[in-house]
């Protein structure tokens, strides 16, 4: 067990002799260990991280007394938490009995349910399955492989000290931070305070293992709220002695995003992890610990939304570790969407009438994100969102400071009343809420865009159709605040960092893209509408060259830069340098006077820009090389044109369409069998 006092330093112990203490695998196999922490270098070569922690007492008979093997991590990620000795039979024995069964909660029932006839008649008639669920509680036996990966994942939460700077220096510097602030302090602070509290002279493990199960008990119960509840009530209802896994996992998740966006030359961060390696064990770590809580929760049938914040998290640190096209944040999508529906965050229902005001709009918040995030995905893979707002009542979150959500009373209430008729407040300085409503209210636009991009059917009014979400979305970017818009003057640059900066950036292109998505659209079911698809094309491509001129000192954006290149601006240049190499050869070419040395200049930084903006090892790293290489290959055919049948540009051997279907914007591919297919989500 880590020293309560270390506050995260992962200094190698001394053993009584003087000697340096080895980790368990070594000892035991007899083979010298480099006494790395938190997993030595010979561990993480034979592929048993798992198996790697460093004993209190190797010698001592308890530690010989049975131990549980470690557990089978529930998630095929690489990398884990560190290991630790398992309990014993006399102690799992003692706690057989102290675990309740979920209750088996149906969530939110809409309209057509099988209770609705009764609910709607009369509400006294309506089958109470909350409490008759409840009543039928039961004791179960505990899982002892369960109850040692808790252990494990307590001993690990307390030993990254590192988290809690982290997180803060990540709320410190973001505008895209989901999760209330409040929550996550309360978090922060409970966690740290339970861990503490423990009595280090004593019996650790037997400690540790009352206090899985307390949490395991926790997280099987529903999450009440009522509505004269206040904010510290509400965080009380999970933090302390009702800590949750939902609570810890959101530590391990967010960190792991900071974790993303912190420079290498942090020095909190190089205390604890001094190279790349050790910065890449400990990013491994926090993606399966925060992968292993969520299979605790899954355990359960409670869902709220504090789950669904949680689970947006994880799936935002699983695009940045394994990339948006990857099947593992694909289905943490699918897990979220299906958290919203369940716990009612898709509508404005009666029962929120029982919620208090704060967190009626911090719901909102939760669904909000959860939304905007699956318009991006569905928009980067291709396939059909999973949050249809067909079904949604889309109200997004009041442009309220967090700080007045707290305060309430008449401060709050003078401020609901300066709202305009949209929601907007006056005001000079963007909060995260300003931000999150922003990003959802284009997402609405974005699924109405994709109904049309990857819809099966033929729309008789097409055009007529995309026209009109193109004229409605640029009505409602210009009725948002001067102050969100990265195209008003003075917004793009001149801010306090470039960190707000590029998130306004970010917003502009994903309101662009949709405008590019429909008029590609028609370009390909009309063969209409060509100048003003070039003109967006120039447009979006020239603001990401001039965007990735900034730099900030205190964030790493790189992954984030890389993700705007991909997802914004490889459409953009490929449509742009197509349309310049098919005038070149004579090919289908729509005689558009285009600006020709605009654009080869604004191509060239783009292209070069692929070339440095992920580094080996970020999720972006491959995408990025054969992107470059792919679009070097045309540009080069551009300056210097070669005959059509020298270069053989087509199906059979180029590549190109086969990497790239041009003509089917769904259907792009970067998954071949040259690179990892890893990117990451915005900042």
């Amino acid at each position: 067990m880590p020293d309560p006092n270390s506050h995260g330093r992962q200094t190698p112990a001394v053993r009584r002799n003087g000697s340096l203490q080895s980790c368990e695998p070594c000892r035991k196999s007899k083979l010298r260990c480099d006494h790395g922490r938190p997993v030595c270098t010979r561990c993480t070569a034979k592929n048993i991280a798992a198996r790697c922690f460093y004993h209190p007492a190797p010698m001592t008979k308890r530690a010989a007394a049975g131990l549980v093997r470690p557990s089978r991590q529930s998630r095929s990620q690489p990398g884990s938490s560190v290991s630790s000795p398992g309990p014993t039979l006399e102690s799992v024995h003692r706690l057989r009995t102290t675990l309740e069964s979920p209750p088996a909660s149906p969530g939110y029932l809409g309209s057509t349910s099988y209770s609705a006839v009764l609910a709607e008649h009369r509400p006294e008639f309506s089958l109470n399955l909350e409490s008759s669920s409840m009543s039928g509680t039961s004791s179960r036996p505990i899982d002892p492989e369960r109850l040692q990966t808790g252990m494990r994942l307590l001993k690990l939460l307390h030993s990254l000290r590192i988290c809690d700077s982290l997180i803060r220096r990540y709320y410190s510097r973001v505008l895209v931070a989901v999760i209330p602030e409040t929550i996550i302090t309360s978090i922060l602070r409970s966690t740290q305070n339970v861990l503490d509290s423990l009595d280090y002279r004593g019996d650790v493990d037997s400690q540790i293992q009352d206090l899985v199960c307390k949490i395991s008990q926790n997280t099987s119960r529903p999450l009440s709220t009522y509505g004269s509840m206040t904010v510290e009530q509400y965080c009380t209802a999970f933090t302390d002695e009702n800590l949750r896994w939902e609570a810890i996992g959101i530590v391990f998740a967010t960190s792991g995003i900071s974790l993303s966006s912190t420079p290498e030359n942090d020095p909190d961060l190089n205390q604890v992890a001094p190279d790349n390696p050790a910065r890449d064990r400990l990013r491994a770590q926090l993606v399966e610990a925060s992968g292993t809580c969520l299979g605790f929760c899954d355990q359960t049938s409670s869902v709220n939304e504090l789950l669904g914040f949680y689970q947006y998290n994880d799936m935002t640190l699983l695009t940045h570790y394994y990339g948006d096209s990857s099947y593992q944040a694909w289905r943490r999508l699918g897990e979220l969407s299906a958290t919203i529906y369940a716990a009612g965050l898709h509508q404005e229902s009666p029962q929120t009438d029982d919620c208090p005001f704060f967190l009626r709009q911090w719901r909102r918040s939760c669904f909000a994100a959860a939304f905007s995030a699956d318009k991006n995905q569905a928009t980067f893979v291709g396939r059909p969102p999973s949050i249809n707002y067909r079904y949604c009542t889309l109200t997004p979150p009041l442009d309220l400071s967090e700080n007045l959500l707290i305060t309430g009373g008449d401060d709050l209430a003078r401020a609901i009343s300066n709202l305009d008729s949209s929601g907007w407040a006056a005001k000079d300085k963007n909060d995260r809420v300003s931000v999150l409503r922003l990003r959802f209210t284009f997402s609405v636009f974005r699924e109405r865009a994709l109904e049309i991009a990857l819809g099966t059917s033929e729309h008789m009014e097409l055009v007529q159709k995309a026209n009109e979400i193109i004229e409605k979305a640029r009505e409602s970017w210009g009725a948002c605040p001067a102050r969100l818009r990265y195209d008003a003057p003075g917004q793009g640059d001149g801010l306090e960092s470039s960190s707000p900066s590029f998130t306004l950036l970010h917003i502009y292109l994903d309101y662009l893209y949709t405008i590019f998505l429909l008029q590609r659209t028609i370009v390909k079911r009309t063969d209409t509408g060509q100048e003003t698809l070039f003109d967006t094309s120039r447009h979006i491509l020239s603001i990401i060259v001039k965007g990735h001129a900034d730099r900030d000192t205190v964030l790493d954006l790189s992954r984030h830069r890389a993700w705007i290149l991909l997802y914004y601006g490889l459409p953009s240049a490929s449509v742009l340098i197509l349309e310049l190499f098919h005038q070149n050869q004579g090919i289908r070419s729509y005689s558009t006077a285009l600006p020709r040395a605009e654009i080869i200049r604004n191509l060239s930084v783009f292209v070069s820009c692929l070339s440095w903006v992920a580094r080996p090892g970020h999720g972006n790293y491959h995408t990025c090389k054969e992107a470059e290489r792919k679009l070097s290959h045309i540009l080069d055919q551009v300056l210097d044109p070669q005959p059509i049948e020298d270069f053989a540009f087509n199906d059979a051997t180029s590549g190109l369409y086969s990497l790239l279907d041009w003509d089917n914007l769904n259907n792009w591919d970067f998954t071949s069998e040259y690179l990892p297919s890893q990117n990451g989500l915005p900042l």
